[in-house]
């Protein structure tokens, strides 16, 4: 009950105020002055919000104060920086001058990396243009008899692989009989 009451009140004294407005046109009527008393949607005030007390006092600013310290200081580096009259370099450029050995060391280094980076692409050709073997060797004949023995498709069942299995024994003592006459034939 409270908190309406309170509206009630607020409504009250804000309709004589809205009673005595008339529908202005602003480009017919002059602007209320400062110090009138305007009510707006933030509450009600003296002041408008455009018109300004006065004038205030600005500062320069802190990018001022940078460019104003930042000319002196290049131009003292500019001098430091430059030779003497003997051609000795200043105390700047021997400075910069003292790390020079890492431009060796870089220079080192690129080639090394440069030498890898040809090497690994000769590589990548070759391994990509070699013609490569069509034939697999099956040290597993048993992998065609592997997988589920459900939902199989008809006539692709488990087979029998011991003529399979008898090729690639008799290749096998082949290959080792061939081995066994080229060793007898290079140690004899």
């Amino acid at each position: 009950m409270i908190p309406l009451r309170r509206k009630a009140v607020q409504a009250a004294e804000r309709l004589p105020v809205a009673a005595s407005r008339t529908i202005r046109q602003y480009s017919a009527k002059q602007p209320a002055k400062t110090g009138d008393h305007v009510h707006h949607s933030a509450g009600s005030s003296t002041d408008h919000g455009h018109h300004s007390a006065g004038p205030k006092s600005e500062s320069f600013g802190v990018g001022f104060y940078v460019v104003l310290v930042a000319i002196p200081v290049s131009i003292g580096v500019y001098t430091a920086s430059r030779p003497g009259e003997d051609g000795k370099l200043a105390g700047f450029s021997s400075f910069i001058d003292s790390y020079s050995y890492y431009r060796e060391k870089w220079a080192a280094q690129n080639a090394l990396h440069t030498a890898a980076i040809q090497q690994a692409g000769f590589d990548k050709n070759l391994y990509h243009n070699s013609t490569g073997t069509k034939h697999i060797d099956l040290r597993f004949p048993e992998i065609f008899n592997t997988g589920s023995p459900y939902n199989g498709v008809a006539g692709h069942r488990a087979r029998n692989m011991d003529e399979l299995v008898a090729h690639y024994e008799k290749l096998n003592t082949e290959n080792e009989e061939r081995k066994v006459k080229a060793l007898a034939e290079k140690s004899g």
